[in-house]
């Protein structure tokens, strides 16, 4: 009997140890995002090539796709779902390309997923025709049409739960793919989005209006009141500028705006933060640009009010690249000689002569001014120039002009760049310097960063000023490169304000 126990114990283990190979040697499931279901077409079963990476359910007529790449067909060395005479009348299989459409993903769990067209005879979504080697977004119950519009093939149906795209107005989500929520402050809340038939991505500020009585809003100081979110709304639309945010769509509804602009890799707090500081080459680079940027501002009539490096955007990662100055919550529209008298902009950043008067006293564009050379200062020190953490108030430091280059940060920076900021920190406006000072003082004057803000902003223009057609609008997935090609038209001189 022992024996007997004895000689069943290495078969169990063989059978385990068996069991276990052949489970490792399976590849692991992909999560399902997405499910494709047979519509309006003579298909019995459409059958697939590979059960793994698209698996057949039970009624034959939908399947799960994961992340990877899905592909429709006639060739079955290629396709995943592989069309016959089975599935379609010949007249029509005929028209079907080897490859007719791929579906794919990312990884990210909110990427978006796109349809491209690989066919001669088309692949339509809702009706409308991709277009051969382009892309669409598809979305959920996006009817996928193949060689003729009529010819609904699938429904495609998104399993995935989009919580940021469900809080937004319908007519967006008509128009665009909202992926992620990038952030939030007291003015609005950015989401990363994409337009569904470009591909192109933006980034939508949501603004909450807040419809409370005017004396309450200036007791409370809220942001977000529906005067304040339309003035935004219509300094953005007349703004025109390389180092300027675009505003490319606007939904205006009764509880809130969305605004649709130009997508940026980044900011200028998180690249000072990474870097700890940037080098005087770099800030030089930025701050040229920022100079033309407020330059162009002031000369619509149109002062800022809140420049900090949150609201500086940088293009990508690269060191030398565009900044767009954004975030005109708090700006206004002036004539050239009115004074405004509101308290506002980022504590750090804003002018003495606000925190002198406590809001009610009088002030001009030399703001704006001010809150640069507090930028002009983070960036080459990496710290900032008042602060509570200094002794004394922050707002007493400001109102005094009170700041100190001696910490081992400014070690190695120029004595003409340190002049230009004290320069520009000082507490009587009407000896600070203007935009035109400013692009004409020595540390600015300097060839080789002109030559790069030119290039940078001409890049810029060449995009902006290639004449659009609907047809431009409808394939903006065959992408900027073509643009960047071109020369532009009109150079616009850093020099030149």
């Amino acid at each position: 009997m022992a024996n007997e126990i004895a000689d069943t114990q290495p078969t169990t283990q063989s059978q385990m140890q068996s069991q276990c190979t052949l489970l490792e040697s399976q590849p692991p499931e992909l999560p399902i995002y997405g499910r494709l279901c047979a519509k309006n077409i003579q298909i019995k079963s459409l059958g697939t090539k590979n059960p793994i990476s698209c698996v057949t359910r039970e009624s034959s007529n939908s399947y799960d796709l994961h992340d990877g790449e899905f592909a429709m067909g006639r060739d079955e060395g290629k396709c995943d779902l592989v069309l016959t005479k089975e599935h379609m009348p010949e007249s029509k299989l005929s028209r079907v390309s080897n490859v007719h459409f791929t579906i794919t993903k990312g990884s990210d769990i909110t990427a978006p997923v796109y349809i491209t067209d690989h066919s001669r005879n088309g692949t339509f979504i809702n009706n409308a025709r991709i277009g051969k080697n382009r892309q669409h977004i598809l979305k959920h119950d996006d009817v996928i049409s193949i060689c003729f519009p009529n010819l609904r093939a699938f429904v495609y149906h998104d399993l995935r739960h989009n919580e940021a795209e469900s809080k937004m107005p319908k007519e967006v989500q008509e128009t665009y793919y909202i992926e992620r929520q990038l952030g939030s402050g007291a003015c609005g809340t950015v989401f990363l989005l994409h337009h569904l038939r470009s591909c192109q991505q933006f980034a939508m500020k949501h603004v909450v209006k807040n419809r409370i009585s005017q004396q309450t809003r200036q007791r409370a100081g809220i942001l977000n009141d529906p005067q304040r979110v339309m003035n935004e709304v219509s300094i953005m639309k007349k703004l025109n500028h390389p180092c300027v945010i675009k505003m490319h769509d606007i939904f205006d509804n009764p509880d809130s705006v969305c605004m649709v602009l130009e997508y940026m890799s980044g900011d200028l707090l998180s690249r000072i933060v990474r870097h700890k500081k940037l080098s005087e080459k770099t800030s030089k680079l930025y701050f040229l640009q920022m100079c033309h940027a407020v330059g162009y501002l002031h000369k619509q009539g149109i002062t800022h009010r809140d420049l900090k490096p949150d609201n500086i955007l940088l293009l990508d990662d690269r060191e030398r690249t565009l900044l767009k100055v954004s975030d005109f919550g708090l700006s206004k529209f002036v004539d050239k000689n009115s004074m405004m008298r509101t308290l506002c902009g980022t504590p750090l950043y804003v002018a003495p002569e606000i925190l002198q008067t406590n809001g009610s006293g009088s002030y001009t564009r030399k703001i704006d001014i001010w809150s640069m050379g507090v930028v002009l200062f983070t960036m080459l020190s990496g710290n900032v120039p008042f602060s509570d953490d200094f002794g004394t108030p922050a707002i007493e430091q400001i109102k005094r002009s009170k700041f100190s280059m001696r910490s081992s940060s400014w070690k190695g920076v120029s004595s003409k760049a340190k002049k230009l900021i004290f320069e520009i920190l000082n507490v009587n406006a009407k000896q600070r310097p203007s935009i035109e000072d400013l692009i004409n003082s020595i540390w600015l004057r300097d060839p080789v960063a002109i030559a790069d803000a030119e290039q940078l902003m001409g890049q810029s223009l060449a995009l902006e000023e290639q004449p659009r057609t609907t047809s431009d609008v409808e394939n903006d997935s065959a992408g900027p490169s073509r643009a960047m090609q071109q020369p532009p038209s009109k150079r616009q001189r850093v020099g030149q304000v």
